[in-house]
């Protein structure tokens, strides 16, 4: 941690970001500068001097290269579909909010990801603990930080992927429901999921949220895959019934 690029922390990026940097910030959080009389004196342009080529250097880094350090002091879930339902949930929201800064969106994402893990509480975004989370992770080193977003990104893709990739492979297609408009339905699939939770494994409303969302995938995609297994049976019947009408004649 004694190199200066670890005392940049992720609260600096937006400034790092900006066309115009707050480098008298950065002077003062990264380098130890302060406007008494012999800093401004003797100090002022060699301190400029750093922060200038400190955001240079950033700026001119290859973000989504940045990989997982081991030093990261964040902890982190061994894979993102451990988080409960409901974080999983606003995490995928992240992407419906329209053009988000990103600094914004790197801390919000690993808040969300790492609260519950780091805290070991309920996950509720709207108590004090996640606001004081959410300030110690924006504490944090930025080059760790970018790391530990660009793996729980990675895992998020690789996740969204999988559960596609399996819910397709039962899908049951009906003309009738597409006909009558039963893609509306898909409006309502949380909370049905949400009641479905409750009933499966006979918790309350607000501990359905609290559960792992692998869990609740993998219990709707059983209830799916059983779905698809009774529509090919049935169809099964129908071309056993047809063919014994068949010969009948």
């Amino acid at each position: 941690m004694d190199h200066p690029i670890h005392k940049v922390k992720l609260k600096h990026l937006e400034t790092i970001l900006s066309e115009k940097p707050d480098y008298a910030s950065l002077m003062m959080d990264i380098f130890g500068y302060n406007n008494s009389y012999l800093h401004k004196k003797f100090l002022f342009v060699r301190h400029f001097k750093k922060a200038f080529a400190m955001v240079q250097f950033l700026q001119t880094m290859k973000p989504d290269e940045i990989p997982l350090d081991p030093n990261c002091k964040i902890k982190f879930p061994a894979h993102v579909d451990h988080i409960s339902f409901r974080a999983m949930m606003e995490l995928q929201g992240l992407s419906t909010q329209g053009h988000r800064p990103v600094n914004e969106l790197i801390l919000d994402t690993i808040t969300i990801v790492c609260y519950g893990e780091s805290t070991e509480l309920d996950y509720d975004s709207n108590s004090s603990s996640f606001k004081r989370f959410k300030q110690r992770v924006n504490d944090q080193p930025l080059i760790y930080m970018m790391g530990l977003h660009n793996h729980i990104s990675n895992q998020l893709i690789a996740s969204q992927k999988a559960w596609q990739e399996r819910f397709d492979s039962v899908d049951v297609d009906d003309p009738d429901y597409h006909q009558a408009g039963g893609e509306r339905m898909a409006q309502f699939n949380v909370i049905n999921t949400v009641k479905s939770i409750c009933a499966d494994f006979n918790v309350s409303y607000d501990k359905a949220w609290q559960m792992p969302y692998a869990l609740t995938q993998t219990n709707s995609y059983a209830k799916a895959s059983y779905a698809y297994t009774q529509s090919n049976m049935q169809k099964l019947k129908e071309i056993k019934m047809e063919a014994k009408r068949k010969e009948k004649k």
